[in-house]
């Protein structure tokens, strides 16, 4: 019902979802010269990129860029990317702690589990389940009420951005005509994992791109509508490039690791590239 009334808001509903595929099938079409566009401007705006072709070797380009900076902590935003890739085990095993900063996915984290959901991971907890890992990780009584459980979280998860080595994100959408990354949340972590950490390493399918700014408000008008019933998300991020001499925050280097993992393989087929 949600999405049913923030499209009637919207207004030609079916229009402005026919003109976010019409954009997403040219990207798609085009894939090669947008990753090239992209990649340009991202290292034009003092970023580096890394193209990897498995997951396994996203890993592995992760761990040079943390191993590089003797990080000990990486505060991660919500991001799928990472899921697909396996990370937290790979830091884990090399002794790197890695915290799920997203309320969802820090509950699933505590649970040892993974995500129900790809808007809402922990969709399949209720309040009680979450008060019991706060208590088994508090070592105090919790009472399931919302506010309570998420103050707690607030608190606790407030540390690991400040003393973090590498914030990480996903990436809703890379802009071509900037190298600019969007990213979309309903909780203040994204911005905090992007701004506080000295180094931002970015994980992103090879799809995720739109080409300019135009197309990006069509997509992110569906996006919010079509997951939440939102006109927008509360938080929509754009981030272009590292810290300029004139800014006040953000990170000293930009890392962007664009993976593969079987993508390509979907290009060209009549079935599977609409999956893209």
């Amino acid at each position: 019902n949600g999405r049913l009334g923030a499209a009637d808001v919207l207004g030609d509903w079916e229009a402005w979802r026919e003109r976010g595929r019409a954009i997403r099938e040219h990207t798609i079409s085009h894939l090669d010269y947008y990753l090239g566009q992209f990649s340009d401007n991202v290292v034009k705006n003092g970023g580096n990129v890394y193209y990897c072709k498995t997951g396994d070797e996203a890993v592995s380009t992760f761990m040079d860029i943390a191993k590089s900076r003797n990080a000990k902590l990486v505060a991660k935003g919500k991001s799928m990317v990472s899921e697909e890739m396996h990370l937290n085990h790979a830091l884990e095993d090399e002794g790197i702690e890695a915290i799920e900063t997203d309320l969802g996915e820090y509950i699933l984290q505590l649970a040892k589990e993974t995500p129900s959901h790809l808007i809402i991971p922990a969709i399949h907890k209720n309040k009680q389940q979450i008060a019991n890992l706060f208590e088994a990780d508090s070592g105090r009584p919790f009472e399931p009420e919302t506010k309570i459980l998420a103050q707690y979280a607030k608190k606790k998860l407030r540390n690991y951005f400040l003393e973090a080595d590498i914030g990480l994100t996903g990436c809703n959408f890379g802009v071509a005509e900037t190298g600019s990354i969007s990213l979309v949340s309903n909780e203040g972590n994204g911005r905090m994992v992007t701004t506080i950490p000295k180094v931002h390493v970015v994980v992103m399918g090879m799809e995720r791109l739109v080409p300019n700014f135009e197309d990006l408000e069509v997509v992110l008008n569906l996006l919010a509508r079509s997951a939440t019933g939102q006109k927008l998300t509360a938080y929509t991020s754009i981030l272009t490039g590292k810290k300029g001499p004139q800014d006040l925050d953000g990170p000293e280097e930009l890392h962007v690791i664009i993976l593969d993992n079987g993508r390509s393989g979907q290009l060209g087929d009549p079935i599977f590239q609409d999956v893209l």
